[in-house]
């Protein structure tokens, strides 16, 4: 069975940032890793929606998070 995360990074009311993850089947030690940005409107209905994919292994994951604590 494949476990998928998601958790939201950045939400105000006309814009959110979540991240969304999910293990690959094949190969195996890869992570599908979709940046999903999302523009709200008045009510708060999603209107527009962008996604970025990167394929990352736990190690490239680490290297990342440690890159932007650094910023």
């Amino acid at each position: 069975m494949r476990v998928k995360k998601e958790f939201v990074v950045h939400e105000n009311q006309g814009f959110r940032l979540k991240v969304v993850a999910n293990e690959c089947i094949s190969p195996k030690g890869l992570i599908s890793i979709d940046f999903v940005q999302e523009s709200l409107n008045k009510n708060g209905i999603v209107e527009n929606t962008s996604s970025y994919n990167f394929n990352m292994t736990k190690e490239e994951i680490k290297g990342l998070c440690d890159g932007l604590l650094q910023l």
